[in-house]
């Protein structure tokens, strides 16, 4: 017979909880593998591969979702593009925009790409347009339609 006198514990702490941390997109993978970046919303998450946790987020302060990202091939700098065209470059270990500029594309920015320097950006745009960008020097390089 069961024990009539058990009392259940009726408040309880959370441990742990899981949030949304991808809408869909593209994602990409840290060369050393140990973070894996994916878009949601208006941010990109950065998430350890061993513990799934999110260890850090980037966010537009503008709100707008972001359309794309990429980022550099030594792992240094994320560069984000929002439906604003507004491109934003990051150092996603501290989650700190280190500089922004318009995309100069009359479309959102739909893929883009660094180098293996890691000194150019292709940003190719809904326009039908793609654009070349010097990351170091801060400059529009070339331009194709």
């Amino acid at each position: 017979m069961a024990n009539s006198n058990i009392k259940f514990k009726t408040n309880y702490a959370v441990s742990s909880k899981i949030e949304p941390f991808y809408k869909g997109g593209k994602v990409q993978i840290s060369k050393d593998e140990k973070y894996i970046f994916c878009t949601c919303g208006s941010r990109v998450n950065v998430l350890e591969i061993s513990t799934g946790k999110i260890v850090h987020c980037v966010e537009h302060d503008d709100q707008e979702d972001i359309t794309s990202f990429a980022l550099s091939c030594d792992d240094e700098m994320l560069v984000t593009a929002s439906r604003a065209l507004l491109l934003k470059q990051w150092d996603w270990n501290q989650a700190k925009c280190t500089r922004s500029w318009k995309a100069i594309h009359t479309a959102p920015v739909a893929s883009m790409t660094f180098d293996p320097t890691s000194t150019l950006l292709a940003t190719g745009g809904c326009d039908g347009t793609i654009k070349l960008w010097d990351v170091v020097k801060h400059w529009q390089q070339r331009f194709f339609s």
